[in-house]
């Protein structure tokens, strides 16, 4: 499946007035996913998520279909270390690093999280991808690229 969403959603608020709640009914951990468009809303983010009774923070520094932010920072040793230490400093919960695949080496980046204190990482998410209509010779989507997530499918042969 090839989208272009981004990373949909109602917000802090509205997830510590109603669905935390409803997730503190199961006995699971909660681990909450966190993404930002700069450094400083990555940290005010997680100074919010450290108030909470959840058990820990993915810090998403990877996803494809945002257009500021996420992948700009997850792409390079610097980048991740400079935001996971930024967010490690006002964060006294478990934070796990979610890296990128579009890189040609994660291990400089998932290197950065270790160094700034991440407790683990995530990988990975979806893969950046593009779809050409073969008629208009354009990309399908409004976007050019999107995230290319790995599905389950079945064929029939006869």
């Amino acid at each position: 499946m090839l989208n272009a969403i981004g990373l949909q959603n109602p917000g802090v608020t509205y997830f510590m007035e109603n669905d935390l709640p409803y997730l503190k009914k199961f006995d699971t951990a909660i681990i909450v996913n966190a993404c930002g468009s700069t450094i400083e809303d990555y940290v005010e983010l997680a100074k919010v998520l450290n108030t909470l009774d959840i058990d820990g923070v993915e810090l998403n520094l990877s996803c494809p279909n945002v257009k500021m932010g996420c992948l700009a920072f997850g792409t390079t040793y610097e980048g991740v270390k400079e935001v996971t230490s930024q967010v490690r400093k006002v964060l006294d919960k478990p934070l796990i690093v979610k890296l990128t695949p579009n890189v040609t080496d994660i291990t400089m980046p998932a290197k950065g999280a270790q160094d700034a204190g991440a407790d683990g990482v995530s990988l990975i998410n979806t893969l950046l991808g593009m779809s050409i209509d073969i008629h208009t010779r354009r990309p399908h989507l409004a976007n050019n690229t999107g995230g290319l997530s790995r599905t389950m499918c079945e064929t029939s042969r006869s």
